[in-house]
């Protein structure tokens, strides 16, 4: 559970620092697939960012995740953090060059 409600957060955060970050011109999305969903529309991608943990945590209500599934979870939350170091990195220079 607390996997999905981090998953949950993380992508908010990652989708809020994106859209500012490329507001700002300071980063480019990385991801190509969701390049193409932002240039689609912001909707879309704080949908996706938002929807999928969502589904995550209702299925969690359904069928505990246990074994490999939750091995999986822990890994994208790995990953997750992994970007909100970046974000955070980035914003530093961010901050520093603007000053």
């Amino acid at each position: 559970m607390r996997l999905c409600l981090f998953l949950l957060f993380a992508g908010v955060l990652d989708a809020v620092l994106t859209h500012f970050g490329i507001a700002s011109g300071f980063v480019e999305e990385g991801n190509p697939m969701m390049k193409l969903v932002i240039e689609q529309s912001w909707s879309y991608f704080y949908m996706i960012k938002i929807v999928l943990p969502l589904l995550l945590l209702s299925l969690f209500y359904y069928r505990p995740l246990k074994g490999w599934i939750r091995k999986l979870i822990a890994s994208t939350c790995v990953l997750y953090l992994s970007v909100l170091v970046y974000h955070t990195i980035w914003i530093i220079l961010y901050i520093n060059t603007s000053t």
